[in-house]
C-alpha cells in the first residue's frame, strides 16, 4: 500500500472515531443539568480533528456532526443544529489551517490556532 494512500486511510479512521466521539460526549455531560447547559464538548472532537487530520476532515466532520447528532438524538433543535453546522466546520477549518500557518514552537501554535478558530467560529454562529 503506497504511503499517501495509508494516510489517507488513517485520517478517514481518526476523522469517523472523533465523528463517533462527539455523538457521545453530549450524552455524558447532558446527565448533569448545570454542566450540559453550559458545556457542549461537540466542538471538542471536531477541533482535534481539524488539527490532527486537516482542515478538509475537519471540516467534514463540523458539517455533519450536528446534523447527525440532531437526527439520532433529536438534540440539539433543528435550528441550533444548523447553525452549528457552520459553526463547527469554520471550527475545524480553521483549526487546521491556523496550525499549519502560525511560526514557533507545536504547544503555541496548538493554543493559537484554538483560539483563533474559536473566534472564528463564534463570528460564523453569529453571523448565521
Amino acid at each position: 500500500m503506497k504511503n499517501s494512500t495509508k494516510n489517507k486511510l488513517k485520517n478517514l479512521c481518526l476523522a469517523a472515531m472523533f465523528l463517533a466521539l462527539g455523538l457521545v460526549l453530549p450524552l455524558l455531560t447532558g446527565q448533569l443539568p448545570q454542566i450540559g447547559s453550559m458545556l457542549l464538548p461537540m466542538h471538542i472532537p471536531v477541533l482535534i480533528c481539524g488539527l490532527v487530520c486537516g482542515w478538509q476532515y475537519g471540516f467534514f466532520v463540523g458539517l455533519v456532526l450536528p446534523l447527525l447528532r440532531m437526527s439520532i438524538f433529536g438534540m440539539p433543535p433543528f435550528i441550533t443544529a444548523l447553525a452549528m453546522t457552520f459553526e463547527l466546520a469554520t471550527y475545524g477549518v480553521v483549526a487546521a489551517l491556523m496550525y499549519r500557518k502560525l511560526p514557533g514552537k507545536p504547544v503555541l501554535r496548538v493554543y493559537g490556532a484554538l483560539l483563533t478558530s474559536m473566534v472564528a467560529g463564534r463570528i460564523v454562529w453569529g453571523l448565521v
